[in-house]
């Protein structure tokens, strides 16, 4: 039925219409020795699932979190730059590339961008001496998101206001997404203050009608480019 490479935990099943679906599926020995990895629907399409050679798609994610776990599980010592504690910064942009939102819908040509901006904010550092990355999500108040994007736009060699875009764009992002897949991480949020960022942002909008005074905005105003 299905002559391609094969890949670990990744089942091809014929469906009552004749087509073919990939699901991630944990065997049940590593559900009894206590793998809480979930078993996931890779879809209809090969190529999402596992890469054209059976080395990429949504497959090569949980099996990276799956050999992560089991090392764990083992008491062996895994990299110090893989490990991300649950619920840090690290951890959500971790978390995030091996989401849908990721993986099916960022393509391969923009993905070193993405890893360069989630770079740059993890490794951050505050005047406290700890890196973004290390920091609670919950930790990330808007009072902080302002202080992290004055700390990006003030580089070495001046104003860095487009990289202070980029990096709030793509947390919204993160944001958005993450904080509906796991809310017990983030702070709870009113209508109220979830319809703020959008006021902010046509502000924002207006304001870039000259480049004179958009960047005096963001440099005046950062809250304005809040991501919360």
């Amino acid at each position: 039925m299905f002559q391609r490479a094969r890949v670990r935990f990744v089942e091809a099943r014929k469906l009552a219409d004749g087509t073919t679906a990939f699901y991630f599926c944990i065997a049940k020995y590593y559900r009894k020795l206590g793998c809480e990895i979930a078993n996931e629907p890779l879809g209809a399409s090969y190529e999402a699932a596992c890469g054209e050679d059976g080395k990429g798609g949504r497959a090569v994610a949980l099996n990276a979190l799956f050999d992560e776990s089991n090392d764990q599980r083992k008491d062996k010592p895994i990299e110090q730059a893989k490990i991300a504690r649950y619920g840090t910064i690290d951890w959500l942009f971790r978390q995030y590339k091996t989401e849908k939102a990721y993986t099916e819908k960022v393509s391969r040509r923009s993905r070193p961008d993405y890893e360069r901006i989630m770079q740059m904010t993890c490794d951050t550092v505050g005047k406290s001496g700890r890196r973004v990355g290390d920091r609670q999500i919950l930790e990330v108040t808007p009072r902080a998101a302002d202080k992290i994007y004055e700390k990006i736009i003030n580089g070495p060699n001046g104003l860095r206001l487009r990289q202070g875009e980029n990096v709030v764009g793509l947390c919204r992002k993160v944001w958005r997404i993450m904080r509906g897949l796991h809310p017990d991480l983030f702070e709870k949020t009113t209508s109220r203050s979830k319809a703020a960022p959008r006021v902010r942002n046509t502000r924002c909008r207006a304001a870039r009608s000259t480049s004179l005074r958009g960047a005096a905005l963001r440099k005046a105003g950062p809250s304005r480019q809040r991501w919360l």
